[in-house]
């Protein structure tokens, strides 16, 4: 049975988990384009990421974390996917992992991170690591909007849900963000979407 809906909640909606979004300069419009979502409580996680043969160096990082099935954080920028960035691209990666779990005092392991936007060029590592202690530092349960502001790359506006349902006689809550415009064909391709419960 659903009880309500509160679309503007999003990832912060269930207890426990704060965001924010940051402009640090990535995104040529200068728009917001750093994103930290933060749960204090290690939390079990789980994915589903792009088939692509050609996956950009996060989703390998990803894939790591979620194979140890749990997380206390994820980390999207916008502006630079990252992609086709060869072994400098995974060290940028494991970099950002780094640089958001000293800030949020966990492991890097402890860090999915996810990038979007231009193709073939470096993270502008520099304003990202700005960006991501900028974000640390705003981090509150209020800011899921910002959050989901700051991972849009082509779409017209931000989406995001939350919703609050019976299961057992117990509330369960789920808080969404997503971006990508025709972006989940193929197979997953280079649609980003985080959910939290």
């Amino acid at each position: 049975m659903i009880n309500a809906f509160h679309n503007e909640a999003g990832v912060t909606f269930p207890q426990g988990f704060k965001a924010a979004g940051v402009k640090a300069g990535i995104k040529k419009s200068g728009n917001l384009d750093v994103a930290v979502i933060y749960t204090e409580k290690e939390a079990a996680v789980a994915g589903t990421f792009t088939q692509n043969a050609v996956a950009a160096a996060p989703v390998f990082a990803s894939k790591a974390v979620v194979a140890t099935g749990t997380a206390h954080a994820i980390v999207a920028n916008a502006g630079c996917a990252n992609a086709c960035t060869g072994e400098q691209g995974e060290k940028d990666a494991a970099a950002t992992q780094k640089i958001a779990a000293e800030a949020l005092g966990c492991t890097p392991q402890d860090v999915v991170v996810a990038s979007t936007g231009v193709i073939g060029v470096p993270l502008p590592m520099d304003k990202l690591e700005a960006g991501v202690k900028d974000a640390v530092s705003k981090l509150s349960a209020d800011g899921s909007s910002a959050a989901s502001q700051a991972i849009m790359t082509t779409d017209t506006h931000p989406k995001t849900a939350a919703l609050e349902i019976e299961l057992g006689g117990k509330k369960v809550r789920f808080g969404v963000i997503a971006k990508g415009s025709g972006m989940i064909q193929p197979n997953m391709a280079t649609m980003l979407c985080f959910i939290t419960t």
